[in-house]
């Protein structure tokens, strides 16, 4: 099942790979720096966002804050957070960083299936 999936994440490397990864599985990816561009990228975006992944800790606005105003604006888009700390959020799907590629396609399949 291809998705629209928006990636928010400042590190470079974390987000080249994600993408990668993610258009390996045949998922269209959008990508952003910091919560504040994939808020402005989601708003620009007329079609539908399946889902949305993104750091916790990122210069600007947060990933925790990006979740709660995106799911304001597009109810039902499916969210997975990542982290290098395990204890940042308990009540959202999580990745841990760093992830091995298979791990990190697999977080992502579970997400899509299950939902938010």
């Amino acid at each position: 099942m291809s998705c629209i999936i928006l990636v928010a994440e400042d590190d470079v490397l974390v987000r080249n790979t994600a993408r990668l990864l993610l258009q390996a599985e045949g998922h269209e990816t959008l990508v952003a720096t910091d919560g504040y561009e994939a808020l402005e990228l989601s708003r620009q975006y007329s079609g539908t966002i399946d889902m949305l992944i993104t750091a916790v800790k990122m210069p600007g606005m947060d990933g925790l804050t990006l979740v709660a105003q995106i799911v304001k604006e597009r109810p039902g888009i499916k969210i997975l957070v990542m982290s290098g700390k395990s204890d940042e959020v308990n009540l959202l799907p999580f990745l841990y960083k760093p992830f091995s590629p298979e791990v990190f396609r697999a977080k992502v399949r579970e997400v899509i299936k299950n939902g938010p």
